[in-house]
């Protein structure tokens, strides 16, 4: 029986049979040349299974970057990769960041490659992977979101270390790439982080707690762990100058897109990492943020990069935190205070 179409003409079987066939045929096509990746993601020191881990498989030929996250069990996987050699990379804070070129893809075929992750931070009495992965964060509380005077969202409070979600799709220039690769074969030997430098605008939240302070003419992020410098961001409509005085965080604007606080920054020194596996910048780096809070104790923030100095295109990165229990405030951190970690970093 032939099948009518909406517009009253009729598809007979035939044709509809060699359709089908063609989709098919495509589609087993593309599968025999396309393999996948996958494997888990464990801690070295207890075998245990690490999520949200950012995993990067890069084509050795055509730069192409492929993207995952590892699951709750630290199973991962990069499906749809062409035939290749690839490059495989992961990171995730307060860990060394994992590191394996030449894996051989072969098209209908799966490579298990399993990532085990080395603590960097966790080195000392006090330290715990359940602090920095937010395993002992209380609940939020719940409730609708605060708003200031004006009729805006507040931001304000003291909000636990941001956790990433989406760690983006970055397309390094080969200058910056090879910058990336050595810092990852030195195991972050040269971190800022290390030597007590700002960690930089892709750090922002990650380490420590910070707080929140909003007023009509300017808002201020504060950040627990020393080395990262009070963020200034200017609230009341001027714009950047024409020549800012490169540092470490820039110069910051800010206004509102609706319910949304948007973070204009130009006038970096270009020595910031923006990531802990060591995504180089430059001085032309230009970064928004985009804080949102949904409700009471939820905190989102979207931040693009766009650094025509050592990326291809701009790429964003998805983060989001809680709102610490009422009472909780920051506390001293003086980094350069008792600092021990130099004379142990083992990197080339």
């Amino acid at each position: 029986m032939p099948l009518t179409h909406r517009n009253g003409s009729f598809l007979c079987a035939p044709l509809l049979t060699l359709l089908f066939t063609t989709l098919f045929t495509t589609a087993s096509a593309i599968a025999q040349t396309t393999g996948t990746i996958t494997g888990t993601v464990t801690a070295v020191v207890d075998g245990g299974a690490i999520a949200k881990a950012a995993i990067r498989a890069r084509n050795a030929a055509t730069g192409a970057t492929f993207t995952a996250q590892s699951a709750a069990t630290g199973s991962y996987t990069l499906a749809g990769l062409p035939a290749g050699t690839y490059e495989l990379f992961a990171s995730l804070p307060a860990m060394k960041p994992f590191d394996q070129p030449g894996i051989v893809v072969q098209g209908a075929q799966t490579s298990r490659i399993n990532i085990r992750f080395e603590d960097v931070q966790i080195n000392t009495l006090g330290e715990s992977r359940a602090d920095y992965s937010g395993a002992n964060r209380r609940p939020p509380p719940s409730g609708t979101t605060p708003r200031s005077r004006d009729g805006k969202p507040d931001l304000s409070g003291v909000w636990y270390a941001l956790q990433i979600v989406d760690g983006g799709k970055p397309e390094l220039l080969p200058g910056a790439d090879a910058v990336w690769k050595e810092r990852l074969e030195n195991f972050a030997r040269d971190s800022t982080h290390a030597r007590c430098l700002p960690n930089g605008i892709g750090f922002t939240g990650m380490f420590g707690d910070f707080r929140l302070v909003q007023s009509p003419g300017v808002t201020v992020i504060l950040h627990e762990l020393g080395e990262d410098l009070p963020r200034i961001v200017l609230m009341d409509g001027r714009g950047h100058p024409k020549n800012p005085d490169p540092t470490w965080y820039g110069h910051s604007i800010g206004k509102w897109d609706g319910d949304t606080l948007v973070i204009d920054t130009v006038g970096f020194n270009g020595k910031t990492w923006l990531d802990p596996s060591g995504l180089p910048s430059t001085e032309r780096l230009h970064s928004i943020e985009r804080f949102r809070r949904p409700d009471l104790g939820h905190l989102e923030l979207e931040l693009i990069v766009d650094d025509p100095g050592a990326y291809a295109k701009p790429w964003t990165v998805k983060k989001v935190t809680t709102l610490a229990p009422a009472g909780e405030e920051l506390m001293e951190y003086v980094c350069e205070e008792n600092n021990r970690d130099l004379p142990h970093l083992v990197g080339k």
